[in-house]
């Protein structure tokens, strides 16, 4: 059986007609070239026009070296969350929830509250992200343009989109901001990657699902940061309906309380947490371990996925991964028990992070390739 339990809180130039010739050339007998596919270990692609007839470029600056500083992201739903938080293990902040437009005082539909969460997270010396819905519908699309002229008119560092169509407005409508692509994007292969940085992307979030194999051939072969997720529930799902609201049972929930305690679906040993319009991972995907090998790959961008938990949650877990992050760096790397004493009580369901190592994504892979360390 199972059960829902809660708990609190780029054209050629020149094209051919069917005859062989090259069409406006003068010429009937010319043949005309085949087109050779580049890829990114030959050539660079070639970027498309944009409607004022320039080229499409990716944001300079972009391309993670040793030297890039390490910058620790987490996110933030509302102006309620953001000032019972404590902010100070993290570097920027994704402020909005990205699943539903009726989420209570969400960033996403509260211009004024976005501008003082801007202001905030500025003077406290912090980058501020503003996100833009995971699926929205075309009437989303009006108030997803006030959203980014929002950005704009407050000084955002940059905005998430999940979708090719808010990437093509922010892109076009909004040429000065910086675009990073979110983890609904469904970045799975180093085309599609490219593809968003040719449009104006310059922060890639690959699919949570992708192996860490796959995400470095990406990294070598597109000129972008991508975004790692470090520790947290991952994102699995999103829909127009509500799961919680629509769901047959005995909970009786209303909006917008609902989605503001912790539910998740389970089946023997079997997990998942619901968020009324999104779906997350039950268990808290974990990388502690993995750490010192990221940072050798050259990944500088992390994230502490922390939508819907607790302002402790987000300041204990960023603080752990804050200290192991600087104790990797410093080369004397060394798990420390206590690390794991704080994580443990956050994770209700456990550890996971096998899609990360190509296996089955609620098992844990430890350092050694085996399950959890001594210690953990």
């Amino acid at each position: 059986m199972s059960s829902l339990t809660a708990r609190r809180p780029r054209p050629g130039s020149r094209h051919c007609n069917r005859s062989g010739a090259t069409a406006n050339s003068g010429s009937s007998g010319s043949k005309c070239r085949r087109r050779t596919p580049t890829t990114a270990n030959s050539a660079p692609f070639i970027l498309p026009r944009r409607p004022d007839n320039r080229r499409y470029t990716p944001k300079k600056g972009v391309t993670m070296t040793s030297k890039t500083p390490i910058e620790l992201t987490t996110s933030v739903a509302n102006l309620n969350a953001l000032r019972a938080s404590d902010l100070g293990p993290y570097h920027a902040v994704y402020l909005g929830n990205i699943y539903c437009r009726l989420y209570e005082r969400n960033f996403l539909e509260s211009p004024e509250d976005l501008k003082t969460a801007i202001e905030m997270l500025h003077d406290a010396g912090k980058k501020a992200y503003v996100s833009t819905y995971a699926a929205p519908l075309t009437p989303d699309l009006d108030q997803v343009r006030r959203v980014l002229d929002a950005a704009v008119t407050f000084g955002a560092d940059a905005v998430e989109v999940h979708n090719l169509g808010v990437l093509r407005i922010a892109a076009r409508e909004f040429p000065s901001l910086r675009i990073h692509m979110g983890v609904f994007a469904n970045v799975y292969t180093d085309l599609t990657a490219q593809k968003f940085v040719e449009l104006g992307a310059a922060r890639i979030t690959p699919n949570y699902e992708v192996s860490l194999a796959e995400i470095d051939l990406m990294a070598g072969r597109v000129p972008a940061e991508f975004e790692i997720l470090l520790h947290g529930k991952m994102p699995l799902g999103v829909s127009e309906s509500c799961f919680l609201l629509t769901g047959a049972g005995p909970l009786r929930l209303s909006c917008p309380e609902a989605c503001q305690e912790d539910y998740f679906l389970q089946y023997q040993d079997w997990e998942l947490k619901s968020l009324g319009k999104g779906v997350t991972s039950g268990r808290d995907v974990c990388m502690l371990e993995h750490i010192p090998s990221l940072l050798e790959k050259g990944y500088r961008v992390f994230r502490i996925e922390t939508v819907s938990e607790s302002p402790a949650y987000q300041f204990e877990v960023g603080r752990v991964y804050a200290e192991a992050i600087a104790q990797a760096q410093s080369g004397d790397w060394q798990i420390k028990g206590e690390w794991w004493n704080i994580l443990r009580p956050h994770a209700r369901h456990g550890f996971c992070n096998g899609f990360y190592f190509g296996r089955s994504g609620r098992l844990y892979i430890g350092a050694n390739g085996a399950g959890m360390s001594p210690g953990a």
